[in-house]
């Protein structure tokens, strides 16, 4: 039983967490909202930085820029006052900062949801005491924000991001890229990787042994990272095999998160570090493997909240053949 009285029908809006990871995990919590009001318009805020990205969200109606998380409160006062009379009446706010939760409350949206937080109580109508316990991974608290108190949550399901076709074919022709092989995706960069998750990353005389036979199978290797991370892939590149180096194509920081999305969506696979990348590829439907060098970790990840799986790197290659 819903624990509010809604007679209105008006708008929806999810106010976004600042980071990508976070974005994408986010997107399980639209999935949600979406199935639970099919009918109403469901809008997001998001700091520009990221809007190309979640352009890309299938669910999304309508989509505003949120003020940088380091911006003062008068910038966060008038985001919230440039969304009064805009129809909108229950608000979701994903981040546990004091600031995000002050646009919703300005803009006068009158049920507003999220978790208890340092002065947020006169912000919030619906609050929320996050159960780390009950849901441990991340994405299930955010999941939780979506449904009533007590209410278990459904199987996840999840949805692609949009691809744009024209835009894809132009990275093609850009980058000299072709699909005569099948395309193994390769996201190394340790940026936004948790310590236990690097503890257990293999090194690159292990990995390198299994791309080899992946590269002898008739796999082609697309490498993606960010642009903070390009030293650290040539200097990762630089340590192996000069097959690898030779046969594996580096497209670390060449692009944009729209560009990533629309040349991640031809790939068969994707290999991964726990970060913003792998969840990417995980958002669009890519089977996505974290490899371990000796034992899985007992801190799963957030990727795993999506669906990703841990993988010995010994069995690496073993894997990859189903997929060929």
């Amino acid at each position: 039983m819903p624990r509010f009285k809604r007679a209105k029908l008006g708008r929806h809006l999810v106010i976004l967490p600042s980071s990508a990871e976070k974005v994408l995990l986010a997107q399980a919590t639209l999935n949600d909202l979406r199935s639970q009001y099919p009918k109403r318009p469901l809008d997001v805020m998001t700091p520009m930085s990221l809007t190309n990205l979640v352009q890309r969200f299938p669910q999304v109606d309508e989509l505003w820029n949120m003020p940088e998380p380091n911006m003062s409160i008068k910038v966060f006062w008038n985001a919230g006052i440039a969304l009064q009379g805009k129809d909108y009446d229950r608000a979701w706010v994903l981040p546990e900062r004091f600031k995000p939760a002050l646009i919703p409350a300005l803009a006068n949206i009158p049920e507003r949801t999220g978790y208890r937080g340092l002065y947020r109580y006169a912000l919030l109508m619906d609050i929320r005491l996050a159960r780390k316990d009950l849901h441990p991974h991340l994405v299930d608290r955010y999941r939780a924000l979506a449904w009533d108190i007590g209410v278990p949550l459904p199987d996840y399901q999840p949805i692609k991001l949009k691809v744009d076709e024209q835009q894809q074919q132009a990275l093609l022709k850009t980058h000299q890229l072709n699909l005569d092989k099948p395309i193994l995706v390769w996201t190394p960069g340790t940026q936004g990787v948790a310590r236990t998750s690097l503890n257990a990353a293999v090194n690159h005389q292990q990995l390198e042994t299994q791309l080899l036979q992946a590269i002898e199978k008739g796999w082609q290797i697309w490498l993606f990272a960010s642009r903070h991370e390009q030293l650290e892939i040539t200097d990762l590149l630089a340590k192996m095999d000069k097959i690898i180096q030779e046969t594996v194509i580096n497209l670390a920081g060449l692009l944009s998160w729209d560009e990533v999305v629309d040349l991640m969506a031809l790939a068969k696979i994707q290999l991964a570090q726990d970060n913003a990348l792998a969840l990417l590829g995980l958002s669009c439907g890519l089977p996505t493997y974290l490899i371990a060098a000796e034992k899985i970790p007992t801190n799963l990840g957030q990727a795993s909240g999506l669906g990703a799986s841990w993988l010995l790197v010994d069995q690496l290659a073993a894997h990859l053949i189903p997929w060929y």
